[in-house]
């Protein structure tokens, strides 16, 4: 009688342990399905933390250098790359991508520029291949709008730092936008360094959310390019 005793005991210690576990399971389950939607987040600690080296300019492979043309000299993109930046809310959440060089060029003549820029949508890559998938086909929609492009006519340029007024065409939609770019001559080239903000509902881009956290409208948009 008391064997049994003993044994009805354990069994009863056991039954709510194995319950445990399996809670324990489902919570780790969730959590795992969490961390591969959820955008890649950026923690916030009193101790900043070492960050990624920054991904260097892409060569375009289809740029060409170009002889000044009548009324100016026009240099085509030689490398360069497209990054922005996304805040999510919760605030602390950072998502980055990072996209292949522009394709174009500018004309410059005397302190005025015109010029025309696109940048393939499909090469941008934020390090997490399922969100990449949700971003360029539910969102940004690249099967229809593949690129995006960046337009300015006689605009003032100059050595060093300068607003450039441009249009952004992104997912159908033309919207101005107000480049804060800076312009160094380094020999028969010139180097670029152009950022932007937009906002994603300008565009017709729906706010990507998932259980319910979001990023915000407003992303900031780095243009890089070397032109020769």
């Amino acid at each position: 009688m008391k064997m049994k005793t003993k044994t009805k005991m354990k069994m009863k210690m056991i039954k709510p342990m194995t319950r445990l576990f399996v809670i324990a399971a489902g919570a780790l389950t969730i959590a795992t399905a969490l961390m591969v939607q959820i955008p890649h987040v950026e923690a916030k600690t009193g101790a900043k933390a070492a960050e990624k080296p920054a991904a260097a300019p892409v060569a375009n492979p289809g740029a060409t250098a170009t002889a000044p043309s009548e009324g100016g000299q026009k240099l085509a993109v030689e490398s360069g790359k497209v990054e922005f930046l996304a805040i999510g809310k919760p605030s602390f959440m950072k998502v980055r991508g990072v996209g292949s060089a522009p394709t174009g060029s500018v004309n410059l003549n005397g302190t005025k520029a015109s010029g025309e820029f696109s940048f393939d949508l499909a090469s941008l890559d934020t390090e997490i291949s399922l969100r990449n998938e949700h971003m360029k086909d539910k969102y940004l929609e690249v099967a229809k709008h593949p690129k995006a492009t960046i337009r300015f006519k006689d605009v003032d340029v100059k050595e060093g730092k300068t607003t450039i007024p441009a249009e952004l065409e992104l997912h159908g939609e033309k919207k101005p936008v107000s480049m804060e770019t800076t312009l160094v001559t380094d020999g028969a080239k010139k180097k670029t360094k152009s950022e932007f903000k937009i906002k994603l509902t300008d565009y017709a881009i729906a706010i990507p959310s998932h259980l319910g956290i979001t990023v915000a409208d407003e992303v900031t948009v780095t243009v890089e390019s070397v032109l020769k």
